[in-house]
C-alpha cells in the first residue's frame, strides 16, 4: 500500500475510533488529572488579551475548554470527530464548535490565543509543517499557541520497537509512528460497546507519532512561530509559541 493512501485510513480510523467512544468520554477518558497541561494552559491565558477569543484545536470533548471560559474568553473549539463536538457542546453551549481537521484549518488572524492539547501526537510528519502554519495564520500577531507532543526521551525504546515490529509488517511508516498494533486494536474497539473500551485499547488504536524535540522545533520555526517556554511533564513536551509581529 502507498503511504499516502495508508496515512488517509489512519486519520480515518482515528476519527471513527473518538465517534465511537464519545458517549463514554467523560465518564471513562476525560476524568484523569493532567496537571502539566494545566499548568501550561495557564501560561497560555496569562497572555492572552482579556476578554478575547481563543481557539481550541482538536478540542475533543473540551477538557480544556472550561478553563478558558472561566477566565472570561470566547471559545471556538474544531475537532474532527461529530461525536466528542456533541459532547463538547453540551458540556460548553456558551462556547462555538466547528466540524474540522486540524489540516483544514483556514483561519486569519481571528484569535488571541489557541491550544492543542492531547492531539499533536495523532499528526504525521507529512501534515506537521502545514498545521503549524494553519496555526500561526489563525493567530493575531504576537499572539501564543500551547500545544503538547510526546516526550521524545520518554518514547525513546518504544519507538525504535514499534518502528522495526511495523517494518517487519510491511507497513510503509517512518521512523517515530507507533502503528504496528493499529490495525488489530482499531477493529476490538469498535465491535465493543465503548463502555467496553479500555483506555489502554482506545491509546494503542489510533496512530501515534512522535517527532524529535529538534524536527518539532524546525518545523515551529518554519511556521513563523517563536518558542516562548517549552517543558516536559507526564510524558508531553510543552510548547507556549507565539506567532512574531
Amino acid at each position: 500500500m502507498e503511504r499516502a493512501e495508508w496515512l488517509s485510513q489512519m486519520r480515518d480510523k482515528a476519527e471513527g475510533l473518538y465517534d465511537h467512544l464519545s458517549s463514554e468520554y467523560w465518564a471513562k477518558f476525560g476524568r484523569y488529572p493532567n496537571e502539566a497541561h494545566r499548568e501550561y494552559v495557564q501560561k497560555l491565558l496569562e497572555r492572552a488579551t482579556p476578554g478575547g477569543t481563543l481557539l481550541s484545536a482538536a478540542c475533543g470533548a473540551g477538557r480544556y475548554d472550561g478553563m478558558l471560559l472561566e477566565a472570561g474568553h470566547s471559545v471556538v473549539g474544531i475537532d474532527q470527530s461529530e461525536g466528542m463536538l456533541a459532547q463538547a457542546r453540551e458540556r460548553f453551549p456558551e462556547a462555538r464548535y466547528e466540524k474540522m481537521r486540524l489540516q483544514e484549518m483556514a483561519f486569519r488572524e481571528e484569535f488571541g490565543g489557541a491550544i492543542c492539547m492531547d492531539a499533536m501526537e495523532h499528526v504525521c510528519p507529512e501534515d506537521w509543517p502545514g498545521i503549524m502554519r494553519g496555526f500561526s495564520d489563525a493567530l493575531k500577531p504576537g499572539a501564543a499557541l500551547c500545544f503538547t507532543m510526546p516526550s521524545a526521551d520518554q518514547w525513546a525504546d518504544e519507538v525504535a520497537e514499534a518502528y522495526e515490529r511495523a517494518k517487519g509488517h510491511g507497513l510503509p511508516v517512518v521512523f517515530g509512528e507507533l502503528v504496528d498494533e493499529v490495525d488489530e486494536a482499531y477493529e476490538q474497539a469498535k465491535a465493543a460497546e465503548p463502555t467496553a473500551v479500555s483506555v489502554e485499547l482506545a491509546d494503542v488504536a489510533a496512530y501515534h507519532y512522535c517527532p524529535s524535540l529538534d524536527q518539532a522545533r524546525t518545523w515551529i520555526r518554519q511556521a513563523g512561530l517563536a518558542i516562548e517556554e517549552q517543558g516536559p511533564g507526564s510524558g508531553y513536551e510543552h510548547f507556549v509559541v507565539s506567532r512574531r509581529p
